[in-house]
């Protein structure tokens, strides 16, 4: 194949040319430790988020029942999100690669609203196992709803993977 200057052109130069020299391999085990320690840190920045804002709104002065609920949610989402965000982030950063945290958040973000949207399909509006579910049916929807943030949040932060 001839190029302009009629130079022999490779034609595995295209090949490499597609994929980015600076993207580094993605491994299974850094995954695994992104998506199962993310999602398991996830759970507890959402209990510590949820106390604090609860607390928080408490000796501000909140008193009814409703709000003190639907601000101690949001401190959880917040805090859970940061939680799963930041540990895939640090575990995606050991060694020399290195990823964004905004497209790590970004898919936190996404896995929680897809984990919302299963919890309510499975367990209802309530949020409770419904009558007759096993107990293997529910550690396995906890685990599911556990993890899908911290899945999102490996997604963001591994299409965004590159060299230090």
């Amino acid at each position: 194949i001839l190029d302009e200057a009629q130079h022999i052109k490779n034609p595995l130069s295209a090949t490499a040319a597609a994929q980015p020299v600076d993207k580094p391999r993605i491994e299974p085990l850094r995954v695994a430790a992104e998506t199962v320690v993310g999602g398991y840190a996830g759970i507890g920045g959402f209990v510590v988020g949820r106390f604090v804002a609860e607390g928080t709104s408490s000796l501000l002065g909140v008193d009814h029942e409703g709000t003190l609920k639907k601000l101690g949610f949001a401190g959880g989402v917040i805090g859970g999100g940061l939680a799963t965000a930041g540990t895939v982030y640090a575990i995606g950063n050991i060694g020399d690669q290195t990823g964004d945290f905004d497209a790590t958040y970004l898919g936190t973000g996404i896995g929680f609203v897809a984990a919302l949207g299963i919890a309510k399909m499975v367990l209802g509006p309530e949020g409770r196992p419904r009558e007759g579910m096993s107990t293997a049916s529910r550690w396995a929807a906890a685990n599911v709803i556990a993890l899908l943030p911290a899945i999102g949040a490996t997604i963001g932060f591994n299409s965004t993977l590159r060299h230090r």
